[in-house]
């Protein structure tokens, strides 16, 4: 890969570092992994029926968590975020020929 894409790269890694919101996401991830309560409701989640009326409860138990609820949130807007910079990138290797 071109050196100058490269640098860039790096220089966009460490201002997505020291972005607040993925500081907080951070944050929220460590006290979601503290809740024992919260992990063992995801626990119990994962092993119901889907769509069953419990695991609907359940589902609506955790999601009304307001940390869970802006760490997802924040989850999506990073994994849509990563999504485009990898488009980019990708572009950047097909114009050069690169495989």
């Amino acid at each position: 890969m071109n050196i100058e894409i490269i640098n860039k790269l790096d220089e966009i890694t460490e201002l997505i570092k020291k972005d607040d919101d993925l500081k907080e996401m951070r944050r929220l991830e460590e006290e979601i992994l503290n809740d024992k309560n919260l992990l063992n409701d995801i626990e119990k989640l994962k092993n119901m029926p889907e769509y069953s009326s419990l695991y609907l409860k359940l589902k609506e138990k955790i999601f009304s968590n307001e940390k869970f609820k802006r760490y997802k949130q924040l989850e999506k807007e990073y994994y849509f975020f990563s999504r485009e910079i990898s488009k980019k990138l990708n572009s950047f290797s097909e114009k050069s020929g690169c495989k």
